[in-house]
C-alpha cells in the first residue's frame, strides 16, 4: 500500500467497555530519548457510537475528541506536556475523524475540524516525530493515497515519555463497547535523516 512502511506491526485489540473511559488491557511503558513513534491502527466496527440528549437529539458532545494514542512527558500527568491523536465518530458520514490534540505546559490546543477521515476497519498509520533541536512535534497521518501533517512547538526539556492509552471522552463515558486494534514501535534519537528512520514504499 502506498505510503505505508514495508514492515507491518503486530496489532493488539483494546476495548473501552460501556460506561467507562479507560481501555483494557492497559499498557504502562516509559522510554527515554525517543525520536519518533509509529502506530498502526484499525478502528473496529463498534466505534460507531452516538451520544444523545434526553430528548433523543444528538448531543453536542458527539464532537468531543476521544484519545487514540500519543506521548506524555510530565510523570503521571497527561494534561501538561502531551502530544496526542484525537478521534471521534461522525454519524452523518459514517467515518472516523482524526486530529492532533496537545497539552503544552498545561494549556490545551485542539482543533474543531478533522485532519484525516478513515472508515471503520481501514488500516491507517500515525507517526509522531519529536524534534528536540527545533523543539517541535510533527504528526504524520497516513492512509492509502493520502498523508496529512501537522506541527506544534513545545517548550519542555524532558527526555522520558510515557504512552497514551486508547480512551473515550470527552465529557461523556462510552455508550457502548468501543475497541481498536493498535500496535506501535519507537525509534531512539539517531543521526540518520528522517526518511531513513522509517523508509516508505514508493
Amino acid at each position: 500500500m502506498k505510503h505505508f512502511p514495508k514492515n507491518k506491526l503486530s496489532l493488539t485489540e483494546v476495548t473501552v467497555y460501556k460506561g467507562g473511559h479507560f481501555s483494557f488491557p492497559r499498557q504502562l511503558k516509559f522510554s527515554r530519548n525517543v525520536h519518533a513513534v509509529r502506530w498502526q491502527v484499525r478502528m473496529n466496527e463498534n466505534c460507531n457510537y452516538c451520544l444523545f440528549n434526553e430528548d433523543g437529539t444528538l448531543s453536542r458532545d458527539q464532537k468531543d475528541w476521544n484519545k487514540l494514542c500519543g506521548v506524555y512527558y510530565a510523570w503521571w500527568n497527561t494534561r501538561k506536556d502531551t502530544a496526542m491523536m484525537g478521534w471521534r465518530y461522525n454519524p452523518d458520514t459514517d467515518n472516523i475523524e482524526l486530529a492532533p490534540y496537545y497539552h503544552i505546559s498545561g494549556s490545551r490546543d485542539l482543533f474543531e475540524k478533522p485532519f484525516l477521515t478513515v472508515k471503520r476497519c481501514e488500516l491507517f498509520e500515525l507517526i509522531l516525530t519529536i524534534d528536540r533541536k527545533k523543539k517541535r512535534y510533527e504528526w504524520q497521518m497516513i492512509k492509502t493515497n493520502e498523508k496529512v501533517q501537522h506541527q506544534m512547538h513545545f517548550n519542555h526539556y524532558r527526555m522520558t515519555c510515557g504512552y497514551i492509552n486508547f480512551y473515550f471522552g470527552g465529557n461523556q463515558k462510552a455508550p457502548q463497547n468501543v475497541s481498536t486494534q493498535i500496535g506501535f514501535e519507537i525509534k531512539k534519537q539517531e543521526k540518520k535523516p528522517y526518511n531513513e528512520v522509517f523508509p516508505f514504499d514508493n
